[in-house]
């Protein structure tokens, strides 16, 4: 039998499929950002409300980082520095994307929440789509980032 989930965290909208399902299968709330809720998530037991961040117990952290969706989120898990990002950042064949194509907000809105992660200390980017990323430290996440966003910024200007 399924089951020890406490929490279904949804990073965004559009990547919900079966919650409701796997909600009831598991006996967990579910947890979305209000800016995402719809006729099909109305149900979710936990509506994020404003920017954050959110603490779930010492160990996770909810950060707001609108522009795939007004709504998207990413999960950090600070014992083993993993940051799910969802369809928030991802990599690609060519280097870090935020598939902008796919967006249900602006770039500039995205490139912005890029930003909000250099504060956070982690090691891995585990997306909703792609490859996971391993830095080496916080000085390359930090470098990789930041050179990520000028490219991104000069590219919307």
């Amino acid at each position: 039998m399924l089951g020890g989930a406490r929490y279904m965290f949804l990073t965004h909208e559009d990547d919900v499929a079966d919650h409701r399902k796997w909600s009831e299968r598991l006996s967990c709330d579910r947890i979305l950002h209000s800016g995402d809720v719809d006729n099909s998530t109305a149900d979710v037991e936990t509506k994020l409300q404003g920017s954050g961040p959110w603490n779930l117990g010492r160990d996770v952290q909810l950060i707001h980082t609108p522009g795939h969706t007004e709504g998207s989120v990413c999960l950090f898990y600070k014992p083993l520095k993993i940051l799910f990002t969802g369809d928030h950042l991802l990599m690609t064949e060519t280097g870090l994307s935020i598939c902008e194509r796919y967006n249900k907000c602006s770039v500039p809105m995205q490139i912005d929440s890029v930003l909000k992660l250099l504060e956070i200390d982690f090691n891995w980017i585990i997306p909703g789509h792609g490859r996971r990323v391993e830095f080496k430290d916080r000085e390359e996440k930090d470098s990789i980032l930041k050179a990520f966003v000028e490219e991104n910024y000069s590219q919307c200007r």
